[in-house]
């Protein structure tokens, strides 16, 4: 049964059930409504917006709420808003109709929820001023509470003490460093309590701001900031000295020794000697007795020899003491500092960690790391460390230094403590480095001598590598001399065993196997190939393939071989090829291009015959169409007339039913008229199965009355066009070209959803071309959209009156189906042309 069958039977199966699966689909379609259309609960407070889980404010909550601006920079996205409950953000674009806004006042938002980035946050549609508010109380809180992130959007008061001020052009704001709690956090204030910004560092200051958080792309919080909304919100409890260098110096080394009283928290004042100066961030000085590693930002050259003061923070350093977001104020020039001369053992002990050093050691090896170039080098007792060098400027590497040189090494001592210390004399560190300061702080106190043991075993293993390598290349080469024999005996013998067994596999095939020129001649050709064609080899030889195809096949054929000699991949084709006793042979061709070196050079081809199955197939389509017919006999005889009998005691039904004025009449009515829908529909099914137009009235007839069922069926636009008078079509090829409109009109209703169909027939000489033109989505042919079961069926019954069919369709751009044929019988031109040859 063919696949137009099955169709058009699930066609008339779903008109008889429509009825009732209407009132199913009614009920469903409004029980989802009534679900979908439940309201959300309008959110009134900011807290309860906080206490929503990410996938909770997805949902988009409307919003109504009423509290004071607590800070708002639109260019910088600072939007916050605090009621009763809870400080929340709000999103708000550029649009330049929104409202000026401004810290400290009273307004109403309205609008959704939106999960935000790290908190649940406002999207309003909707912002009114309502006038001057008060601002909330700040809440006390600790760095530890910040550091949670649970009071994100909240204006909170912290107190600490001040680092580091500095203005940053970019947001014009100044970032306050601040300490507290043993944490540290940043605060952003359009104005500072004191004249100048550094008159606020070391003060004791109480700050009152929105808490802001930064987050990653995880919504994990990494730092913290306050946004300090008034100038009132920054205070000072107790102030820094007028000019802080005034403070008493302290010696380095009692830098975080033991007292029971003194602040803490605060920065001291320590005066040396600068060893080193690293950048604009990192300085290394020392006094007679200690060295200091220092953090600072302020910008400034320093030179070894230097004295300053410098003001900072005492901190924990990896093993001695360190100064953080310090200042400096050179004193005066002074000499260059000298190195302390010292060993392994006292580098261990710690004694002269950030000092300036000097030591002994033999060049192991020489590296680099980045910016920085190092050395590995051993100390007289066998301890290994290393020696840093920072490449500045393209700068100089250790190039010219030979391992095994003894060098002098100068720079600052930086100690590893590792994880075993312990007190008393006995601790020694776990490593040190040397921080060197230029290229000068090498030098070198012996060369290697040149010839070592090392040369001397590396000259007598390269005789020896030498000697072996000649003696293996002998063998090596006698030995691959004898192998490339055996294998070229081999390849010999298996060449000539793959030709003898390609040359049986060729001739033995039970397809025809040939091969042609890039000019369609034939150049080789099997036994099969003799058989089909029932000629010797040698008249096949040298003539073109398109010669032995039948005359009104041959420019199709022609075609088809230029394309596969163009390199193109194309479908088997099926052609008929005049035999040398003048029968008619169906072969189905595939061919492919051979290429040799990067060229084509030949086409090799298999052709089958398909004689007998094509027959098989012209009688299974025989059967489908007498199937079909069946079909639509029942249909129109059987169901039709069985519908049209229940809608006629329905009416008489509504009728009695309307006589004693009873309410289910007009179901009843409807009921009928969904009836004789389903009549009208299934008598348009069977005249789709058996087209009894075609037989009493020809194909014009029946294509009309095909374009209006489907207009009717499929609610679209289908016409037909003709340029009369229209000659008469047997009616074998009539009913082919009637199912292959059919299937072309069918693809695009139902698979396409075409708006309009065009079905066009028109004369071209001795020829007619059908075509149908649809505006549907249409398909890329490439793959298994042009090989389905629909289009081959079309392409064989367009094969079986003797016709083309050609398929053009391109995604967006419709389909169109164009088979050309002709009006008189197949048999009738043969015999007129061979009359005429005659």
């Amino acid at each position: 049964m063919s696949a137009e069958c099955k169709q058009m039977q699930w066609s008339a199966g779903k008109v008889v059930i429509s009825a009732i699966a209407l009132v199913l689909l009614i009920f469903a379609h409004y029980t989802c409504a009534a679900a979908q259309n439940t309201p959300l609960e309008e959110l009134r407070t900011a807290e309860q917006i906080r206490q929503l889980t990410q996938e909770e404010a997805a949902r988009q909550y409307p919003v109504r709420l009423r509290g004071v601006v607590t800070f708002f920079d639109q260019s910088h996205y600072f939007r916050f808003l605090q009621d009763d409950t809870a400080g929340i953000y709000f999103f708000l674009d550029d649009s330049p109709d929104n409202p000026p806004l401004a810290a400290g006042q009273l307004v109403e938002l309205q609008g959704q929820v939106s999960p935000g980035e790290y908190a649940p946050i406002v999207t309003p549609s909707r912002i009114q001023i309502l006038g001057v508010g008060t601002f909330p109380a700040a809440k006390p809180v600790t760095f530890e509470q910040l550091a949670s992130g649970q009071d994100d959007s909240q204006f909170v008061e912290i107190h600490g003490i001040v680092r580091a001020v500095r203005f940053d052009e970019e947001s014009r704001y100044f970032l306050v460093e601040i300490t507290t709690g043993g944490g540290r956090l940043t605060a952003y204030a359009s104005k500072l309590p004191v004249t100048q910004s550094g008159d606020l560092v070391d003060s004791t200051v109480t700050v009152r701001g929105v808490c802001v958080t930064r987050f990653n792309r995880q919504r994990q919080l990494f730092d913290i900031r306050l946004l300090v909304p008034r100038p009132t919100d920054l205070s000072v409890d107790v102030a820094d000295v007028n000019d802080p260098f005034d403070v008493a110096a302290q010696p380095i080394e009692k830098l975080l020794q033991f007292t029971p009283q003194g602040p803490y928290g605060h920065r001291v004042k320590v005066v040396g000697t600068v060893i080193y100066r690293q950048d604009d961030d990192t300085l290394y000085i020392e006094d007679e007795t200690e060295g200091l590693y220092i953090e600072t930002k302020q910008a400034g050259r320093l030179f070894a020899g230097d004295n300053v003061e410098v003001l900072g923070f005492p901190a924990k350093g990896e093993y001695t003491p360190m100064l953080q977001d310090a200042v400096f104020r050179k004193i005066r020039f002074g000499p260059l500092p000298k190195p302390v001369r010292i060993n392994t053992d006292e580098a261990l002990k710690g004694t002269y960690d950030c000092r300036l050093v000097s030591i002994e050691a033999t060049v192991l090896d020489r590296a680099r790391h980045s910016s920085e170039q190092f050395l590995v080098l051993q100390a007289a007792g066998g301890f290994i460390f290393h020696a840093y060098l920072e490449r500045k400027n393209g700068g100089t590497d250790f190039a010219y230094l030979e391992n095994g040189s003894k060098v002098a090494i100068t720079g600052v001592c930086l100690i590893e403590t590792g994880s075993n210390w312990q007190a008393g004399e006995t601790w020694r560190a776990k490593s040190f480095r040397i921080l060197m300061r230029s290229s000068a702080d090498i030098f070198v106190l012996k060369r290697p001598p040149w010839w070592n043991l090392q040369k001397l075993l590396w000259a007598i293993g390269l005789l020896g590598v030498v000697a072996l390598a000649a003696f293996t290349w002998v063998v090596v080469l006698r030995r691959r001399v004898q192998k490339q024999t055996r294998i070229i005996r081999q390849k010999l013998q298996t060449e000539a065993a793959l030709k003898e067994r390609y040359e049986d596999l060729f001739e033995n095939a039970n397809d025809m196997v040939f091969t042609h020129d890039l000019n369609g001649r034939i150049t080789s050709i099997n036994k099969t190939g003799e058989q089909l064609l029932q000629r010797p080899r040698h008249e096949i030889l040298s003539k073109r393939l398109v010669e032995f195809v039948v005359e009104e096949q041959r420019a199709s054929a022609g075609q088809w071989l230029n394309q596969v000699v163009k390199g193109a991949e194309i479908p088997p084709a099926e052609w008929d090829f005049i035999s040398g006793t003048g029968q008619r042979v169906r072969l189905e061709i595939g061919a492919r291009m051979i290429e040799l070196e990067g060229k084509h050079v030949e086409v090799e081809g298999i052709a089958r015959d398909i004689t007998e199955r094509k027959r098989l197939e012209k009688e299974i389509l025989e059967i489908s169409n007498r199937e079909q017919r069946r079909i639509g006999h029942d249909l129109h005889d059987g169901v039709c007339q069985q519908l049209a009998g229940v809608a006629y005691r329905i009416d008489i039904l509504a009728d009695q039913l309307q006589e004693k004025n009873m309410a289910e009449s007009s179901e009843a009515e409807r009921v009928g008229v969904l009836i004789n829908e389903a009549i009208t529909q299934t008598r348009g099914v069977a005249r789709g199965l058996f087209p009894v137009q075609l037989e009493e009235n020809g194909l014009i007839w029946a294509l009309e009355d095909l374009a209006a069922n489907a207009s009717s069926l499929f609610r679209i636009k289908c016409d037909l066009s003709y340029e009369g008078p229209f000659p008469t079509v047997e009616n074998d090829a009539a009913l082919h070209l009637y199912y292959i409109v059919q299937e072309a009109v069918l693809n695009a209703a139902k698979h396409g959803k075409a708006a309009q169909i065009i079905i066009s027939l028109a004369r071209t000489g001795d020829r007619l071309v059908l075509t149908i033109q649809d505006d549907g989505s249409g398909f890329e042919l490439s793959g298994s959209n042009s090989t389905g079961m629909g289009i081959r069926i079309m392409r064989y019954r367009a094969r079986v009156i003797g016709a083309t069919l050609d398929l053009k369709s391109r995604p967006g751009q419709g389909t169109q189906v164009t088979c050309v044929f002709y009006s008189a019988p197949q048999k009738v031109r043969q015999k007129t042309e061979d009359a005429q040859s005659r």
